[in-house]
């Protein structure tokens, strides 16, 4: 896991005002972190005032209530105060909540991993597919104003877009194929396109041994990702998230957070111990504003919403850990003995495929409640090949687009 967010929520300075104001920070592990801020102005009452943020320009922003109006790095620019009517000495008395609820949280932001997932001994893939994604940014662009007429026409509303694109690395020709959702037709651009499959890795070998921590959740965010956009449903079995220790309550909701955006909650299965749900009332009491307050204003982040509902179960008996997408015929497998934590000490980590029937017997058996869906949601969604010369953009069955998985050597 290369960046995480924090999700804050910011009460407009307007003290007539009711509105909060949700911020999601970005901060990047192993890297360069700037300190900065931004001027927002306020959806509600449109008051203007400033607010420090980390990493403004290339990892946070607003998610919803108000809108970024400029923003810096290190010291505030002393021009702000003319130009907005505002004084920095504003930012000390705005108030910020560190918080998980209040809406969606914001898109997972994918960057090439130093511990790639789509990789070989010699090479980092995810870098290579990053690049190819680059050199084709103008096409990328030029085919989505092409789709535009047909979406905002109603003619083909797919919710997915998946990025086909064909590349040449050292004589040898490779395939990397990128997927983003598609909510509206302000997602038709290049913004939050995540890398699921890269052709030439087998994955099997790849994801094999003994990692840390925070490597084996850089592999899951991987994973949970390539199901958002392909698999049927996913089922993830973790009896602990995050440690449990009285100085670790920050930490724990951090990783709360992480589930939350790197899941796709409508076919997600979480199956835990409700002493960890419990947990996470408790560290959520800790942060500002109480779980039950979170609830009494209707606040909780979906996944959340969909435990505290009992619409997932809990299961006390197990110290299983495993994460799995589950497709029309076939299951795959990340397991091991990390539970969703971050830090440097070592897990093991394996990642399998194996038929339904087999997964069932050997590892549901203990799972009366679950059971898979019924068949595979082949849904529409809009696709394009480039760095061929037979450049295409078309809406094709989900089921087509997977079939390129299973076309290259992995």
């Amino acid at each position: 896991m290369d960046i995480t967010h924090n999700m804050y929520i910011v009460k407009c300075k307007n003290s007539g005002c009711n509105n909060l104001i949700r911020l999601s920070e970005g901060k990047f592990l192993g890297g360069m972190n700037d300190s900065g801020g931004i001027i927002i102005k306020c959806n509600s009452c449109n008051a203007i005032f400033p607010c420090n943020l980390k990493n403004p320009f290339d990892a946070s922003g607003i998610t919803s209530g108000g809108q970024v109006l400029d923003s810096w790095v290190d010291k505030f620019p002393i021009s702000f105060e003319s130009k907005y009517n505002i004084k920095e000495s504003e930012i000390t008395s705005i108030e910020r909540i560190l918080v998980f609820g209040y809406e969606k949280p914001p898109k997972v932001h994918w960057q090439p991993s130093q511990k790639p997932t789509f990789g070989t001994n010699i090479l980092n893939l995810e870098q290579l597919a990053f690049n190819a994604l680059n050199s084709h940014l103008v096409e990328i662009k030029d085919n989505y104003k092409a789709y535009f007429n047909y979406y905002i026409k109603g003619k083909s509303s797919a919710k997915k877009s998946f990025i086909v694109i064909y590349y040449k690395h050292q004589d040898v020709d490779y395939q990397a194929i990128f997927a983003k959702e598609i909510d509206s037709e302000n997602d038709l651009n290049p913004d939050n396109l995540y890398l699921i499959h890269h052709s030439m890795v087998n994955l099997i070998n790849q994801v094999d041994g003994i990692f840390t921590k925070t490597e084996c959740l850089g592999f899951l965010e991987r994973f949970l990702n390539r199901w958002r956009y392909t698999a049927n449903e996913v089922l993830l079995v973790v009896p602990f998230i995050g440690y449990h220790y009285a100085t670790s309550q920050e930490a724990l909701t951090e990783l709360w957070n992480w589930l939350e955006i790197n899941v796709n909650v409508d076919k997600t299965n979480l199956i835990t111990r409700k002493g960890t749900f419990n947990l996470y009332k408790k560290a959520q009491d800790s942060t500002g504003i109480p779980y039950d307050l979170l609830v009494e204003w209707g606040l909780l982040e979906p996944l959340i919403e969909s435990m505290e509902g009992g619409k997932m179960p809990f299961f006390q008996q197990s110290h299983a850990k495993y994460y799995v997408g589950v497709f029309e015929n076939y299951v795959e497998v990340l397991s091991g003995s990390f539970n969703i934590h971050t830090g440097p000490s070592f897990e093991n980590i394996t990642f399998r495929r194996y038929s339904k029937d087999f997964f069932k017997e050997r590892y549901l058996h203990m799972f009366n409640a679950f059971s898979f869906s019924p068949k595979l949601n082949d849904e529409y969604v809009h696709y394009m090949i480039l760095g061929t010369e037979n450049k295409k953009h078309d809406c094709e069955a989900l089921s087509s687009i997977i079939q390129l998985f299973k076309n290259e050597n992995e």
